[in-house]
């Protein structure tokens, strides 16, 4: 038998434990000495969310609960409103970037910034919305799953055009309860058609992360526990000054549903969303579900349809929650970040926002074009069948989108869904143009290298967190040079211009 304890905030009595799922559980028999006494400990990791936690003992596992008892000690926050989980989103306008927080209940909600520590001679009131929910689309965010999200306060960096390169310290909070965060630090990225001082302009780029923990509990249909190790490692890469953008390809928290997750995830992320540019597209888990925009008629994201992680996470323009498709230039990067969740059919207003974008590069100033989506265009898989199917997905994008990456002559593709890492060669229409040579560098390291390769090079970056999918091909296509599974993030650098 099965014995857990669940955390559930707000408390609840126990008539009403099955209205709702708890905010983290753990195993008892997770500590052994629970096995042999009956008597254990569980560690419980928690964030602020805005209200009070319980702790609620059940035996017969998590699928049929039986209450056995509720603990006399509840957890209870110093400040329900501490401004918390800071995010730096692009706008589409490299003058003006935004910092997105969360509170409970802020009034008068303000950034305040400059470009010494503690010195904050600009100040940006913030503007305040939230996610109810009449939001959601489905079960479980707008049932057992949904929880109040609190209030989401967005104000404007304006002037970073002029701060490119440098670090501005920043604090957030409430101008009428001089509640505010501790200092934080962004680092300006380069503007584009320019280089960092003493490196190259490098982009970090994962897919399908989830959210993870150090303690012995977890969060509701918990997945990709693993993540809390790759936000970690590119915290310490942001920290130090090494990130001039992460990008994000969708599968972003994994809540799918249980809104809950997004306060830990935003915890998780902030020590990276907080000090550079956080790019994201949505994939499957955030936004398919049935009578909805989504090109898909999938349940994967639970009943957010979208919505949470277009609120949570805002994308640069023209992106909204139903067209969430956008282009941004960082140093010597165009990134274009396509929905393979929408309509990207031949005509679909997805594929003329594209070619309208592709044709409009200025290739003298953003020489690489990365260009992201969640599918893969090309993928080693043995799923086929369904129109979502691996097979189907890429062979739909092969027709409908790569003429457009061929014409214009797109450097790089970068996709996750598959969670695995995967090289393919430069390919079109699934025929090899050119395969990687290796070649020894500097430091003795084998390296893969195409030289002026006239076709897209597709990669695979799906291991931010989330469990490995093993299901490639024996032997793989021609196009596939290399398949691995190891959870991290890769970096693209653009030394220059060729």
């Amino acid at each position: 038998m099965y014995y857990y304890i669940g955390a559930y905030s707000p408390i609840i009595s126990a008539d009403d434990l099955t209205t709702t799922v708890p905010v983290k559980y753990g195993y008892c028999s997770d500590d052994p000495n629970y096995l042999e006494s009956g008597i254990g400990t569980l560690s419980f990791n928690l964030t602020n969310l805005r209200s009070d936690v319980g702790f609620y003992y059940f035996s017969s596992g998590l699928s049929n609960p039986l209450l056995v008892n509720i603990s006399n000690a509840n957890v209870t926050f110093e400040n329900i409103n501490q401004p918390l989980r800071p995010r730096v989103v692009a706008t589409g306008n490299v003058d003006v970037l935004n910092l997105i927080w969360s509170s409970a209940y802020s009034q008068s909600p303000i950034l305040k910034w400059g470009t010494e520590t503690g010195i904050y001679d600009h100040i940006a009131v913030a503007n305040t919305s939230t996610i109810t929910e009449s939001d959601m689309c489905g079960s479980p965010a707008n049932s057992t799953g949904w929880r109040e999200i609190g209030m989401l306060h967005t104000a404007s960096f304006i002037g970073t055009a002029a701060l490119a390169n440098n670090k501005i310290y920043y604090i957030f909070g409430d101008d009428l309860t001089n509640d505010y965060s501790s200092e934080f630090i962004l680092n300006v990225p380069p503007l584009p058609g320019t280089q960092p001082p003493d490196r190259p302009t490098t982009i970090v780029l994962f897919d399908d992360l989830g959210r993870g923990s150090t303690d012995m509990t977890y969060t509701w249909n918990e997945y990709g526990r693993p993540s809390i190790y790759t936000a970690m490692a590119v915290g310490a890469e942001v920290a130090a000054g090494n990130v001039d953008a992460i990008y994000h390809g969708g599968d972003i928290s994994y809540a799918t549903g249980d809104i809950a997750v997004w306060d830990f995830f935003l915890d998780m992320i902030s020590p990276m969303a907080s000090g550079t540019v956080y790019l994201t597209t949505v994939g499957n888990h955030e936004s398919d579900w049935p009578n909805t925009a989504s090109f898909y008629t999938g349940t994967d994201s639970g009943g957010e349809c979208g919505v949470m992680s277009t609120k949570l996470l805002t994308m640069p323009y023209p992106a909204v929650t139903n067209e969430p498709w956008w282009s941004y230039d960082i140093g010597l990067f165009h990134i274009i970040g396509m929905s393979t969740e929408h309509n990207f059919t031949y005509r679909s207003p997805q594929y003329l926002w594209l070619e309208n974008d592709l044709q409009s590069v200025n290739r003298t100033i953003t020489p690489w074009i990365v260009f992201g989506g969640h599918r893969p265009m090309y993928i080693n898989s043995n799923y086929g069948g369904s129109p979502s199917s691996d097979i189907a997905v890429m062979n739909l994008l092969i027709e409908s989108i790569e003429p457009l990456l061929w014409k214009y002559r797109v450097n790089i593709g970068v996709y996750g869904h598959n969670h695995a890492v995967q090289r393919q060669s430069a390919v079109l229409n699934k025929t090899v143009i050119q395969a990687a040579v290796e070649k020894v560098d500097s430091e003795g390291q084998s390296v893969y290298v195409h030289d002026n390769p006239q076709a897209t090079v597709h990669f695979i970056v799906g291991t931010g967190g989330a469990k490995f999918t093993i299901n490639g091909l024996n032997p793989p296509p021609d196009w596939n040079e290399l398949t691995f599974y190891q959870y991290g993030y890769a970096k693209a650098t653009a030394v220059n211009e060729s």
